[in-house]
């Protein structure tokens, strides 16, 4: 099932995959509202996001769920976090709090890389001023003497 976040005029898509589970409403809307407020500042940016949950044991206690997300980033290479642990919304603060941290670094390096290419246009080079002293006349025809020969 697919969460739609509407910002501005932008849409962030959300969807959230089950493996090994009977994955509910309320985790499915968890994860969702999670991802949501996670990723509100660079909602422009993302496209959609990927939320794989997986129950690795079944009933068994221990690490055994694991959380995979798969981030399309506009114009930007994809970004996939995964974590394990023993209960899932510690485990999904711990996964967004790492996305966020990820996002912000790659959104930094983007605008970074943008103003170097920006800067490698710009001719810095200074041009100096030629001004000829008062003692020489230039005449624009003097280049001409050497064709009369």
């Amino acid at each position: 099932m697919a969460h739609v976040a509407v910002y501005g005029g932008t849409i962030m898509l959300i969807l959230v995959h089950g493996n090994g589970f009977n994955l509910d409403r309320e985790l499915r809307d968890d994860v969702a509202t999670k991802m949501e407020t996670c990723f509100d500042r660079f909602s422009s940016r993302i496209g959609r996001v990927h939320v794989y949950l997986a129950d690795l044991n079944g009933p068994k206690k221990g690490i055994d769920k694991s959380i995979r997300l798969v981030i399309d980033v506009e114009r930007e290479p994809v970004i996939v976090i995964e974590e394990k642990g023993e209960d899932w919304l510690p485990l999904l603060e711990s996964i967004a709090d790492r996305a966020s941290q990820s996002l912000a670094r790659q959104m930094k390096r983007a605008r970074s890389h943008k103003d170097r290419v920006s800067m490698a246009g710009d001719n810095d080079t200074e041009v100096e001023e030629m001004t000829a002293s008062e003692d020489i006349e230039w005449n624009p025809l003097s280049h001409r003497s050497d064709l009369r020969r």
